[in-house]
């Protein structure tokens, strides 16, 4: 869409376009009450229905209630919000940097020590907000900025549900907001969510770190289809990584949301420990004889098959189980044998 060709834009003067959309235009601006640059970003409400309209109005007002809340060197800080003539508007803070998702585009490849810091970064940002009864809802690296020092910062509140106790605009069961290719199982069906369907999206955010590409692919149905049903292939056979990052995917990416790191702080210890050179604290070592026992005796009856499918149901039993390399690895080699 093309830039209204803007001066100023409530007290804020207009600097330069910034990046354009489908649905509006970024700005670079200026407050001259306190000299600072801001980013502004609109919304051409002149070309939505009115219904549309006042959804995004919402979205707007919503991004400021939520991001108000949430002072962190990691996140975004939203200053304010206006309306003028057909636009609304909120005003950012100004990043000199680019967008995570610009340098995937371009193949541009982070060693593993930076990916490591950069997800602990992004991990901070979304336990601090959940700790503030806020979920993102939209983690995806369109809206993870790398500012000039390189450190990551998680943007674009717009969807965020804030969790309190007057319920306002909470997410109702059947709404569905935020972007297919990195929504959770529970989010692309449209059921309850909280805060674990971050961890999940945050979880894809790595694997597309690690590998340069997304864990699950395709459109429509098919994409959630394999959101809901399909493990993706594990990082380890697509890049030379440690083995243990597979652990730590497969438990950000669990379809169940109970069997998925439970906060952002978990996922980052995790993540802490492989950098480390350790193994990620294991699910298995919280449950009780009983339970390890009966995984054992599964995971025998099932080691020797020539069956991928078996194997998958080990895998779907115990995801955070003692033999899950293991499986793994049979899996994809008995699948390449097959042609699969």
């Amino acid at each position: 869409m093309a830039a209204p060709d803007l001066k100023t834009l409530g007290r804020y003067n207009i600097e330069r376009v910034l990046g354009k959309g489908a649905m509006g235009v970024v700005y670079e601006g200026v407050d001259p009450r306190l000299g600072r640059r801001v980013a502004i970003k609109t919304i051409q409400t002149s070309n939505l229905d009115e219904a549309t309209a006042k959804h995004y109005d919402m979205r707007f007002r919503r991004e400021v209630r939520a991001v108000a809340r949430l002072n962190h060197p990691n996140i975004v800080q939203v200053y304010d919000f206006g309306s003028e003539g057909d636009l609304a508007f909120i005003v950012m803070e100004y990043i000199e940097g680019r967008e995570l998702k610009d340098y995937l585009d371009a193949k541009e490849r982070f060693d593993l020590a930076r990916i490591f810091t950069l997800m602990g970064e992004l991990l901070d940002a979304l336990d601090f907000a959940h700790q503030a009864g806020v979920i993102h809802r939209d983690v995806k690296p369109a809206n993870v900025m790398i500012n000039a020092a390189g450190r990551a910062k998680l943007a674009d509140f717009g969807v965020a549900r804030i969790t309190d106790d007057q319920g306002g605009e909470a997410t109702r069961v059947g709404a569905m907001v935020g972007t297919p290719s990195h929504m959770s199982p529970e989010h692309i069906q449209g059921q309850q969510i909280d805060r674990r369907t971050d961890i999940f999206s945050a979880g894809i955010v790595l694997y597309q770190l690690l590998t340069g590409q997304k864990p699950f692919e395709g459109a429509g149905w098919a994409l959630a289809k394999k959101i809901v049903q399909d493990d993706p292939v594990w990082p380890s056979q697509l890049v030379q990584i440690p083995p243990t990052l597979d652990r730590v995917i497969a438990r950000a990416l669990a379809k169940h949301a109970d069997q998925r790191y439970q906060t952002a702080r978990s996922f980052a210890d995790d993540l802490k420990r492989v950098r480390e050179g350790k193994a990620p604290e294991a699910a298995a070592s919280r449950r009780s004889a009983a339970s390890l026992e009966a995984e054992k005796e599964f995971w025998e009856g099932v080691k020797d098959s020539d069956d991928p499918d078996e194997l998958e149901l080990y895998l779907e039993q115990f995801p955070e189980g003692a033999f899950v390399d293991q499986a793994r690895k049979k899996v994809a080699e008995l699948r390449a044998k097959k042609g699969q």
